[in-house]
């Protein structure tokens, strides 16, 4: 056995078949930034193939969610592009609250406090960005 893996006992001891925290943040984080990548990468590459479809200048600005959800129905780029570009920006964001939420469901207060500390200041400084 190497010092790095635990032994069987401390394995049962920390739920039996159930990830350690660490590797449940690990796998967490992983997921979620892959998964807010290939969205984003989607929308952005669906509003370049849209764009060169229909021609035209490409977007210089970006519209709110709601708007943008009007534009891909109406299959304008700006859309695809502006949901491409938030579902970037948001996906540090629900990587910061779902490993609040695993260090909560593992009883770990202060590094639940911290890192919903740290998604507060993130929300503010959009927030007031927005300002």
């Amino acid at each position: 056995m190497t010092p790095a893996s635990p032994s069987d006992s401390t394995r049962r001891s920390l739920g039996g078949s159930h990830p350690r925290p660490v590797e449940a943040i690990n796998r967490l984080v992983h997921r979620v930034l892959m998964t807010g990548l290939a969205i984003s990468a989607t929308l952005l590459v669906a509003g370049l193939v849209v764009w060169a479809a229909r021609g035209g200048l490409l977007p210089r600005s970006v519209t709110g969610p709601v708007q943008a959800l009007r534009d891909i129905g109406g299959l304008r780029p700006v859309g695809f592009f502006s949901l491409g570009l938030l579902a970037l920006i948001l996906t540090p964001f629900a990587r910061v609250a779902g490993s609040v939420v695993i260090f909560l469901r593992e009883h770990d207060r202060r590094y639940a406090a911290i890192t919903a500390t740290v998604l507060a200041i993130m929300v503010a400084s959009i927030l007031l960005g927005r300002a």
